[in-house]
């Protein structure tokens, strides 16, 4: 990129340039070792970078936006004909209370791709168990965390009214995704919708039990379930997107930027060698996948780290797996700002800390963003938070005209050598992931849990120590705080969804339902003997769900069967 002659001129300027920098320092009595900075994720860093410092670093390694290896973004013009979708995490409550808020923020603005209606619809703590509202363990936790939707008879309620295929419609669900996946397609049968017109997401992201705490099916049958969903939506149903790779969840857990792409590169490798071994080819399936991101912190590291893990995917995808579709190098981010670096103390702090985590991310060139409220660290976010949080996309979308250029930071030379330095870091993750065995391997010996946790204790060790500083934690505290509005669910949320339950189970068909639950009996036990190579075009799983959807059956009730045939227990 530079000649011979420049960066012998670049360095010279640096050497110019630290004997100012030394005599300043010694000016303020700072000595060398002192002014010592890392990144988050512990990258040395320089107080000033010049043109060697990416002298390495070929046109070839950058390229244009919209050009392979996507460093500088997936599409050549990025925001400058269409924004990022603006995808606000929604769930509370009943049904009722959930569309009530889907309704009230597309009101505000809120909008997905090419103008359609997005919504991203998270579960309550009760389904992600996969149990029903009548289980001894729901008590207290019905409608919190997400909403309470347990049975195809829930999802009506939902979405009555809404148009199935003018709407994308993301399930942010844990390992209820099959089940919540089938009553889904039960429901668009009853609205004649034909599934292949369908546009939405499942998570399908059971590889998050390796670093996020839960109960789980075992890795390998957690891997089947995943491998079985990818192979239907492939051939059954083009505009849905299969998988979603939780890198978020790594950040939120303690793990740092690195780790985050690391992990998500050697689970990403995992899932699709599952799915070669189970007849598809590459670029039937790999076009569907996406990435949940956090955006935290260390602005820049995380900026890079998107740029970082866009080449290295498209990298890991053509070379080694052999993709041919641009789309399946593609890394479609949904980022989500980080809700772990959120403080109880002093919550109006969040919404700095929010506004320059859209900022980076609008920066970094992501296709959608979820922003938290101001709230978040101590309840479901309120109308209120949940607005200014839309607002903060909004103004900074429609006000800043940072959406003019393509990759306006293309170029820095901070940018630039950063990018390639997490990249490095993470693919020495997912070195020493695979040479563990792979991604699944590593779930199952803990050792994607223990990088994870090494780096939390390391984190609450600096913010101990005061190395680290949390404003309004750890400095700059205040003795008193202005009281927030904090969101409550309402306490009658409970006793309505056990009665809708019970009414429901007194008033399916009890024949099509005892049937349809034997038969999803018979093949859960069949499913748990099947290997990955056998599931090529055996939907049999699917479509006895489906199946049960149709006669009614609950969330708890499929998954009760699926846990007792395919194992269920702590996550490693």
């Amino acid at each position: 990129m530079w000649s011979d002659e420049s960066l012998r001129q670049s360095r010279e300027t640096e050497a110019k340039w630290s004997d100012d920098f030394a005599r300043i320092s010694q000016r303020f009595g700072v000595k060398p070792a002192e002014r010592q900075r890392v990144t988050h994720s512990g990258i040395p860093l320089k107080p000033v970078y010049f043109p060697h410092d990416i002298g390495q670093i070929g046109w070839n390694d950058l390229g244009a936006p919209g050009a392979h290896p996507y460093t500088r973004g997936l599409y050549a013009t990025q925001y400058q004909f269409m924004p990022w979708a603006n995808q606000p995490v929604i769930g509370c409550g009943l049904p009722e209370h959930t569309r009530q808020r889907m309704d009230y923020l597309a009101a505000q603005g809120m909008v997905g791709y090419f103008g359609n209606r997005f919504y991203n619809l998270v579960y309550d703590l009760v389904a992600h168990e996969g149990l029903d509202p009548d289980h001894p363990a729901a008590r207290g936790r019905i409608g919190q965390g997400g909403m309470a939707v347990y049975s195809k008879r829930d999802m009506a309620t939902l979405f009555e009214g809404l148009d199935l295929t003018q709407m994308n419609v993301v399930h942010i669900t844990y390992y209820q995704t099959a089940p919540a996946f089938a009553q889904y397609l039960a429901y668009a049968e009853d609205q004649g919708v034909p599934w292949e017109k369908l546009r939405g997401n499942t998570m399908n992201w059971y590889h998050q039990a390796a670093y996020v705490g839960m109960s789980c099916f075992p890795p390998r049958s957690a891997m089947k379930l995943a491998v079985q969903l990818i192979h239907f939506c492939s051939r059954r149903m083009p505009q849905w997107n299969t998988t979603n790779f939780f890198g978020y969840g790594v950040e939120e857990s303690g793990g740092t930027a690195a780790q985050e792409v690391g992990l998500m590169l050697a689970a990403g490798a995992a899932y699709t060698e599952a799915c070669l071994r189970a007849g598809l080819r590459p670029d039937e399936f790999l076009p569907r996948f996406g990435f949940q991101i956090a955006q935290a912190n260390d602005f820049f590291e995380e900026i890079c780290k998107v740029r970082a893990l866009r080449k290295l995917w498209a990298t890991q995808n053509r070379e080694r797996f052999g993709a041919k579709d641009p789309r399946s190098m593609h890394v479609r981010i949904h980022t989500h700002t980080s809700g772990a670096v959120l403080t109880r103390q002093q919550p109006l702090n969040n919404l700095i800390r929010t506004t320059l985590h859209t900022l980076g991310a609008a920066l970094a060139g992501v296709q959608a963003m979820e922003v938290c409220g101001y709230d978040e660290a101590l309840a479901i976010p309120t109308e209120e938070a949940a607005t200014l949080a839309l607002r903060a996309q909004q103004i900074i979308q429609e006000e800043t005209n940072i959406t003019a250029v393509s990759d306006p930071l293309g170029g820095s030379y901070y940018v630039e050598w950063l990018t390639e330095q997490v990249g490095a870091a993470a693919l020495e993750v997912q070195r020493r992931i695979e040479e563990a065995g792979g991604y699944v391997r590593a779930w199952e010996t803990g050792l994607v849990r223990s990088t994870v946790e090494q780096s939390a204790y390391e984190w609450r060790e600096a913010v101990n120590r005061g190395e680290r500083i949390v404003v309004g934690v750890n400095k700059y505290v205040t003795e008193k705080e202005p009281p927030v509005p904090v969101f409550r669910v309402d306490p009658e949320v409970e006793r309505i969804a056990v009665e809708r339950l019970e009414r429901l189970r007194a008033e399916r068909d009890q024949a099509r339902w005892k049937a349809a639950m034997e038969d999803l009996r018979r093949e859960a036990r069949a499913f748990a003997a099947k290997e990955i190579q056998d599931l090529d075009g055996d939907y049999a799983l699917i479509e006895t769900l489906v199946e049960a959807a149709r006669a009614d059956a609950t969330i708890g009730e499929m998954m009760g069967v699926l846990k007792e045939h395919l194992g269920w227990g702590p996550a490693h």
